[in-house]
């Protein structure tokens, strides 16, 4: 299901940015890889009860996992969004971007 939402999200930018480029309207999605959040930090909890490790084990094996061993941080991914929204972006449309630590997944 993940990977199947994930196409058609990136088919249906691809379609707006086609279609809003005579407007001057782009349309660019950004992918990010593990980022550092609550989200992810309850997952590593989870995760860490079912192998009798723990919450921080998990998060570091998580950002071993990326070849930056780190993870993303949030405000990495909101800088990328502002700077699409600026308008020092407006040749930048049908992309994804992905913010991913160097990671291929």
């Amino acid at each position: 299901a993940y990977c199947a939402s994930k196409s058609g999200v990136l088919g249906l930018s691809r379609a707006v940015a086609l279609e809003g480029a005579p407007h001057g309207v782009t349309c660019t999605t950004v992918s990010p890889t593990w980022v550092e959040t609550e989200m992810l930090r309850e997952s590593a909890a989870t995760i860490a009860t079912q192998n009798g490790t723990t919450q921080a084990d998990e998060i570091a094996a998580l950002a071993r996992a990326n070849p930056q061993n780190r993870l993303v941080q949030p405000d990495e991914v909101a800088a990328i969004i502002a700077f699409l929204c600026s308008d020092a972006a407006p040749g930048l449309t049908m992309e994804d971007i992905q913010i991913n630590a160097g990671a291929h997944w």
